[in-house]
C-alpha cells in the first residue's frame, strides 16, 4: 500500500507554501537548503525534482 499525505497550501512569509512530510524528505535525502524546481505536466500533475549542480550549470548556459 502507497503512503498517501495530504496538507494544505499555507502563507509562509508574504507567500504561500506547502509543507513537504519528513519520511518524504527522508525517503529522497531532501535536505533544508536543497534547490527543487517545480513543472506542470499536461494532464495537471505537479512534478518537483531536486536540482543538482549539473541541472544548475544547464541551467545557467541556457539563461546567459
Amino acid at each position: 500500500m502507497k503512503d498517501i499525505y495530504i496538507t494544505k497550501v499555507s502563507r509562509q512569509g508574504t507567500s504561500l507554501g506547502v509543507v513537504i512530510p519528513k519520511p518524504i524528505l527522508k525517503a529522497y535525502n531532501w535536505q533544508r537548503g536543497d534547490l527543487v524546481i517545480f513543472d506542470v505536466a499536461s494532464n495537471g500533475t505537479l512534478l518537483l525534482k531536486l536540482l543538482t549542480d549539473k541541472d544548475m550549470q544547464n541551467i545557467k548556459l541556457h539563461v546567459d
